[in-house]
């Protein structure tokens, strides 16, 4: 197998290549996203112990726990935003146009029927909520107020996401990250000026609200411009399309309520075991893992579509050279962050938010872990998930996090927050290596061994020196604040790059990036 396979149009039919270079927008996708993330990340670290400040510690832990409650009701989703992604990449490359609107205007009024749901139980939850997760009296009517506020945003995301979906399946992804990474600049702005005049839980999540659904209007005017031919009337409507989306969407709800199991359920945890602080601490340790984490799976969100396409066009050769290098770059990237953060938290944690977090640095250390398995394994997810083995992944998925529920429950009391973490990664290890890649290489006969030999070993020796390089500074030099923290991990990520390409690279995978990148510079240039 060659990586050139990857992106090679050229035997195919005309009607089979949509796009026709996919090399240029999987790097400008990916590239985007990163861009976007690094403005979210920005946006983040400034706002989060601006907000603590602020608010002060026990606010901040309300606020996590309605959040991480209000995931709940991302299950009301019920996986159709794969479904949208699937379907419009797949409808594009059968260049069905007839199809594709069909697609989209049912999607969009099953999506305001969810909507509606939701509103329906954010109400209803006003009467249990305080009492279920014990506020205390004098934030009770507080708490009510935000619920509703951030209830009303996750109740119109959902029809208006649908279009950042269908962006993703233009392979317009750039495009919905700008719009994003726009929203995060506005939504930091707007945090640090009227919190600073109105220091008031309710006034962040107002703020919250409009700039979170700022975004996702400007995505759907602009589909409207650059496919004038979709459509969200009713007219268009097709109940037989009901089905055939149910059908696929389901399995992925039941990866999306792990999904939310692994990143919300542990806060609703620890409330019933620990105090409203605690919350607040393990969140911390949960967001850098989880913004890492992010960060570092741009590109197999990327790949999403890709092998829906390549699926549709039943391309199977080119389905395992973007497996394997996708996965292998993948991992290149996510690498060199993780294991930074990993080995940097403790410095990083104190200099951001002070030493009363430093109890997260176990809980990010270990979701760091857990975060780097999902990462390594995502593009095996994609293979099997668009690939109709749907069904096969989501009880995976789903199966590890009862189990990470299970071990949660059991080591939160002589563990405590970094129980709940650890539990996370030993319920994920098994279900990806065991279950999701084992399944991934029989139905392209690859071994086991054959996949973590080509994508995860070319990795480990420049990790190595990454890390001695680490050891030895934070043995001689005590860091004291983010910019310190910032340089080595950058100087880190510097060592890593230059050692994997040397060492992690074949020369013909070097010449092939080379001339993909420089494709791409070059139209970018002449532009």
């Amino acid at each position: 197998m060659t990586q050139k396979n990857m992106v090679n149009e050229e035997n195919k039919p005309r009607s089979q290549a949509v796009p026709k270079d996919r090399s240029r927008y999987i790097l400008m996708n990916t590239l985007s996203s990163y861009g976007r993330d690094a403005v979210d990340t920005i946006a983040f670290l400034v706002m989060i112990p601006f907000i603590i400040k602020t608010l002060g510690n026990e606010s901040f832990g309300l606020w996590s726990l309605i959040w991480s409650f209000l995931a709940i009701f991302e299950l009301a989703d019920f996986g159709f935003a794969a479904s949208v992604v699937k379907y419009v990449a797949d409808a594009r490359g059968r260049q069905d146009t007839e199809r594709l609107r069909k697609i989209v205007s049912t999607l969009f009024w099953i999506y305001v029927f969810l909507g509606a749901l939701v509103m329906t139980g954010i109400l209803t939850s006003l009467l249990f909520f305080n009492h279920v997760f014990q506020i205390p009296p004098d934030q009770a009517q507080l708490a009510n107020s935000v619920l509703l506020i951030l209830g009303v945003r996750s109740a119109l995301y959902l029809p208006l996401g649908m279009f950042r979906g269908v962006l993703v399946g233009y392979q317009k992804m750039t495009v919905a990250n700008a719009y994003k990474a726009v929203a995060n600049i506005l939504y930091l702005i707007a945090v640090l000026i009227f919190l600073s005049l109105t220091p008031d839980i309710r006034v962040l999540a107002v703020i919250n609200m409009i700039t979170g659904l700022l975004p996702m209007f400007a995505m759907m005017i602009h589909v409207g411009k650059i496919a004038p031919g979709l459509s969200i009337s009713p007219r268009y409507f097709e109940w037989s399309f009901v089905r055939e989306l149910t059908s696929f969407s389901l399995y992925f709800s039941l990866i999306q309520m792990a999904g939310m199991i692994a990143s919300r359920a542990d806060a609703l945890i620890i409330k019933l075991f620990l105090p409203l602080e605690m919350v607040g601490i393990y969140s911390i340790g949960m967001r850098l893992s989880e913004k890492a984490g992010l960060f570092c799976s741009h590109l197999t969100r990327a790949l999403s579509p890709v092998f829906a396409e390549l699926h549709g066009a039943n391309d199977q050769s080119n389905i395992r050279a973007t497996h394997y290098l996708g996965t292998k770059l993948t991992i290149a990237f996510a690498t060199p962050l993780l294991l930074g953060l990993g080995i940097l938290a403790e410095p990083l944690i104190i200099a951001w938010t002070g030493p009363d977090f430093k109890s997260a640095t176990p809980v990010c250390q270990w979701l760091v872990a857990a975060a780097m398995l999902g990462i390594a394994h995502g593009n095996s997810v994609n293979l099997l998930g668009m690939g109709g083995y749907q069904k096969y992944v989501a009880i995976c998925i789903f199966g590890g996090q009862l189990l990470n529920i299970l071990l949660s429950f059991l080591f939160i009391k002589p563990l405590g927050i970094s129980g709940v973490a650890m539990a996370t990664f030993l319920a994920a290890a098994p279900v990806y290596i065991g279950l999701v890649q084992r399944k991934a290489g029989k139905i392209h006969d690859r071994s086991i061994w054959n996949f973590y030999w080509e994508t995860v070993a070319p990795s480990i020796l420049p990790a190595v020196v990454m890390s001695v390089g680490f050891i030895t500074v934070l043995h001689f030099h005590l860091l004291t604040n983010l910019i310190e923290v910032a340089i080595l991990e950058s100087v880190g990520i510097v060592i890593f790059g230059a050692c994997f390409w040397i060492m992690g690279f074949r020369a013909s995978e070097r010449a092939y990036l080379r001339e993909k990148i420089g494709k791409v510079l070059l139209r970018r240039k002449t532009a």
